[in-house]
């Protein structure tokens, strides 16, 4: 793994409790999420830093990774506060938002709590 990934992998490591193999997956998935701007892993699996590996066995290991790991979700905000360095800032800017999507029929509605930071609200937590 470059210089350039391991900044967000020893983020990682620090928060979640994932062996070295598996924090290597979920950072390369995260870049990769980033650069593409979507979720889908067929186009991920493109986005990958190793040549040497066919796309079609990232993919694979991509699907692996998603099905077998489960993140507690009270260890993202605090991951997320850290990874923007907002755990030094003294006074934070909390947004709250209630959204509805209609799903066939059905009512979703989300209630998300944010930071704003620089005028982009990060999302803390979610109730559906």
């Amino acid at each position: 793994m470059n210089d350039f990934y391991r900044p967000l992998a020893e983020l990682l490591k620090n928060h979640v409790s994932l062996n070295l193999a598996r924090t290597k997956c979920l950072t390369i998935l995260i870049i990769a999420m980033v650069r593409c701007r979507t979720v889908n892993l067929a186009v991920l699996c493109n986005a990958t830093p190793c040549e040497k590996a066919n796309t079609r066995s990232w993919y694979r290991r991509f699907q692996r990774f998603i099905s077998e790991i489960s993140i507690p979700w009270r260890v993202l905000p605090i991951m997320l506060v850290s990874m923007m360095g907002l755990d030094s800032v003294e006074h934070w800017v909390l947004c709250m938002d209630r959204t509805n999507w209609k799903f066939g029929k059905k009512h979703i509605n989300i209630l998300y709590l944010a930071i704003s930071f620089h005028g982009v609200a990060i999302p803390l937590f979610g109730i559906f």
